[in-house]
């Protein structure tokens, strides 16, 4: 085992990376409070950069803070095997990220981008539609600042971004916003880390298998204030599960999160626009190449779920042109406070938004022990067969515990124990 206060750069990420290329056979990489003779009065690291993982390494964080720098457009963790210069990701195993004690993931004061890849960056870039039309921004027309009533994507189709305007970067969000990266990655832990304000999504997985997700705690409410004024961080998920994903057990998640919470997200557009690895303008650090890659998202447990979205939803199955089944859900409570009416508590599949939903879609659904207290209860937006919905309890009287969408949306699917505001 190495430590990583042994070994003294000019840079957090330096020393970071050094401390990863030395460590010994057993793989280990222990990173604690930060020591060092550069700003002494510093004990949280500060990067400028993600720290990579390469295959057979254990990075042990223990009671540490690690922050983004203002100068870092990048993720905190992300597998070796992914990100510029890797067109094709290799796969690789035995890759763990651990905390011990108290362990936080925080991002910058300043982030120079937020968002996913369909979010334009600006600066400033208000939250409140008052502050919104303060600034008078360019991409609201002048009858609704007039009239004072903005829609959603007045709101919410830009983020937060230091790089705004900069010619000579990216405008749109990317890969590079995700907290923890692992793509292509099989016999994996991500486990202990309280995520703070990331850029993006806390924690994404594409191409993964064997591996568990657990005691993750997220801090993010699609909106952080920055020199005084509220500023739009979009698409602050907490779990990402994505295409080529299986076998993976996600338990213990707390917090709140400004998007999804958890996701799983299995989406093939309509139409593929080809990229490789390391593309912009995209959240897959994968190559999009569905005849080399796995599409489909399987054989996943998800269990003891307590925390709630400022703006979306507690759990998401999207498939689009691909399939997921095999699924377990155990134990989701929405603990959504008083005043945060919006969003929903579980959402399976949707109206055609990323691809086409097919009658295959979903099947080998398990859901149970769900606790929704949100404006939307369970909604069945594609299809879904072969599955089980039981003992769910809705505290919303103004909603169903469970709404179909379509005529043919459920096929031989048993619900079972569904309780609306404490009448059968």
């Amino acid at each position: 085992m190495v430590n990583a206060n042994d070994f003294r750069c000019l840079t957090d990420s330096d020393t970071l990376e050094r401390a990863v290329a030395a460590r010994t056979a057993d793989g280990i990489v222990l990173i604690p409070p930060r020591v060092s003779d550069i700003e002494p009065e510093r004990d949280f690291w500060l990067l400028d950069r993600a720290v990579l993982i390469p295959e057979n390494t254990t990075v042990i964080l223990q009671n540490c803070r690690i922050k983004l720098s203002d100068r870092c457009r990048d993720n905190f963790f992300r597998t070796a095997n992914c990100g510029f210069g890797f067109p094709d990701p290799a796969p690789i195993s035995n890759v763990h990220l651990r905390g011990e004690g108290f362990c936080v993931l925080e991002g910058a004061d300043h982030p120079r981008a937020t968002g996913d890849s369909s979010k334009l960056q600006h600066n400033p870039c208000p939250h409140r539609p008052e502050d919104i039309i303060a600034i008078d921004a360019d991409w609201i027309p002048a009858e609704r600042k007039a009239s004072g009533q903005l829609t959603f994507l007045d709101v919410h189709d830009h983020s937060y971004g230091t790089d705004a305007g900069n010619p000579d970067e990216s405008q749109y969000g990317d890969w590079r916003g995700i907290g923890v990266l692992f793509a292509n990655t099989e016999h994996f832990s991500i486990e202990n880390l309280h995520i703070r304000e990331s850029h993006g999504w806390g924690i994404s997985l594409e191409a993964c298998s064997n591996g568990r997700i657990s005691k993750i705690d997220f801090d993010a409410r699609m909106s952080k204030e920055i020199d005084g004024m509220l500023m739009n961080m979009e698409n602050q998920d907490g779990i990402d599960i994505r295409n080529g994903c299986h076998h993976i057990v996600i338990s213990d998640i707390t917090g709140e999160t400004g998007d999804d919470l958890i996701a799983l997200t299995a989406i093939v557009p309509d139409e593929v626009v080809f990229r490789e690895g390391g593309s912009l303008c995209t959240t897959h650090v994968m190559h999009n190449d569905w005849s080399r890659r796995e599409r489909d998202i399987h054989d996943i447990v998800i269990r003891n779920v307590i925390g709630f979205s400022y703006l979306c939803w507690l759990l998401r199955l999207l498939p689009a042109n691909t399939r997921i089944y095999n699924v377990v859900i155990d134990g989701l409570i929405d603990a959504r406070p008083a005043g945060h009416p919006n969003g929903g508590t579980i959402l399976l599949g949707d109206g055609g938004l990323y691809g086409a939903n097919q009658p295959e879609s979903m099947a080998g659904i398990t859901i149970s022990n769900v606790v929704c207290c949100s404006s939307t209860a369970i909604t069945l937006a594609g299809y879904m067969k072969d599955s089980v919905i039981t003992n769910v309890v809705n505290r919303n009287p103004d909603t169903p515990t469970l709404r179909v969408v379509r005529d043919d949306g459920m096929v031989n699917v048993f619900t079972s124990g569904l309780v609306t505001a404490g009448n059968t």
